[in-house]
C-alpha cells in the first residue's frame, strides 16, 4: 500500500528551482536566526519507590539549560497509552546500517508496544516510494515482520516526504483517539536529496501540536555531506520537541539498542516542558539539560528524569 499525491510536473520544476532544505542566502540565514530557540523536553519524575507520580504541577519543576534556569512557559501531562510511526529509511546509504537493524527487529516491538501503545510501520525511498509496511497495530509480531520484510534499493532519498506524510497519518488519527500519546521516530542517515516538500513546509505541520520526532541517525555515515545531515537531525528533532541520538561511525547493536531503550524512556514520560532558551546563539555546541523537583506538600522526596541535552545547529 502506498502513500499518494497528484503532483503537477511544473510543481515539480518549480520545487527545484527554488525550494531547498537548507538556508542558501543571507536573508534566509538572517531570518533564520532571528527564529527564538524554543525547546521543548519530556520529563520524568519518580518517587523514592521508583514509582511514577502523576501530581505534579508546572511550579513544582525547575530546569536548567548549562546550570542556568529556565523560565518554564509550557507544561502538560501527557497520556501513557502512545501511538507511534516507525518511519525507516531503506535508501542504498542505509545499507550496512540496516543490516544490523534486521537483526535486533524484535526489539521495537518490546520496547514500544507496551500495555495498550500501538505502531504504524512506514518504509521510504524516495518521493514515489513511500510505502505502509503495516498498519496501526498493538502486534509484536505484526510489528517485527513488517521490518524484516523490509529490503534497500537505489533513490534519491526523501526524508521530508515521509515525516511530512507520517505526520499527517498521526493528526488525523489524533483527531480521532484524543486520549493518546503521538510520536514519530525516523530512522535514518539525515541525508535528504530529493524530497517535494520542503523543510518549512513540514515543520509547519508540527505547528500547535505536541508531536515530536525523535531520531535514530545514522549521519556519520551518510555518503554525500554529513554536516547537512547532522543539521537536518538536530533541527527536525528541536523544532519538534524530540531527541536526536546519533550513531558513532562504528556502532554496535548495542549502541542501538541504548538509543532505542533512552527514546522509549522518554516515550513514557508523564510530562513536557518548554521554554524559550535565555542562550539564543545557534553554535552548534551540546547544551546540558537537568531538572529539579520540589518535595511534595508532605515532604516526600522526587526525582525528575529529563534528557541529557540538545544540539541548535548552526545556520
Amino acid at each position: 500500500m502506498k502513500f499518494t499525491r497528484i503532483v503537477s510536473a511544473f510543481c515539480l520544476i518549480s520545487f527545484f528551482l527554488v525550494s531547498f532544505i537548507f538556508p542558501q542566502n543571507k536573508s534566509k540565514d538572517k531570518k533564520s536566526k532571528e527564529k527564538p530557540v524554543v525547546v521543548k523536553a519530556n520529563v520524568a519524575v519518580l518517587d523514592t519507590n521508583g514509582n511514577l507520580v502523576n501530581d505534579i504541577k508546572l511550579e513544582n519543576l525547575t530546569v536548567f539549560e548549562d546550570g542556568i534556569e529556565q523560565k518554564i512557559t509550557y507544561f502538560a501531562q501527557k497520556e501513557p497509552i502512545l501511538n507511534l510511526v516507525l518511519v525507516f529509511d531503506n535508501t542504498g546509504s542505509m545499507r550496512k546500517n540496516f543490516d544490523e537493524i534486521f537483526k535486533i527487529s524484535s526489539v521495537f516491538g518490546d520496547l514500544f508496544l507496551l500495555d495498550k501503545n500501538e505502531v504504524f510501520v512506514v518504509r521510504f525511498v524516495d518521493s514515489d516510494k513511500i510505502e505502509i509496511k503495516q498498519e496501526w497495530t498493538s502486534s509484536k509480531k505484526d510489528a517485527q515482520e513488517a521490518i524484516d520484510l523490509m529490503y534497500i534499493e537505489g533513490g534519491q532519498s526523501a526524508i521530508l516526504d515521509a515525516v511530512y506524510l507520517s505526520a499527517e497519518t498521526l493528526l488525523a488519527r489524533e483527531k480521532h483517539v484524543k486520549s493518546k500519546r503521538y510520536a514519530m521516530l525516523l530512522i535514518s542517515d539525515g541525508e535528504d536529496r530529493d524530497s517535494y516538500y520542503d523543510y518549512k513546509q513540514t515543520i509547519a505541520l508540527f505547528g500547535g501540536t505536541d508531536l515530536q520526532v525523535f531520531l535514530l541517525s545514522f549521519a556519520e555515515t551518510a555518503p554525500k555531506d554529513k554536516k547537512d545531515a547532522r543539521f537536518l537531525t538536530h533541527l527536525l528533532t528541536l523544532e519538534t520537541g524530540g531527541t536526536a541520538y546519533l550513531m558513532p561511525k562504528k556502532f554496535t547493536q548495542n549502541d542501538i539498542i541504548e538509543a532505542l531503550k533512552k527514546i522509549a524512556g522518554e516515550l513514557r514520560s508523564q510530562y513536557v516542558i518548554g521554554y524559550t532558551s535565555t542562550n539564543q546563539k545557534r553554535d552548534g555546541s551540546m547544551r546540558k539539560l537537568t531538572v529539579q523537583v520540589a518535595d511534595s506538600e508532605k515532604g516526600e522526596k522526587r526525582q525528575g528524569f529529563i534528557r541529557e541535552g540538545f544540539v541548535v545547529p548552526k545556520d
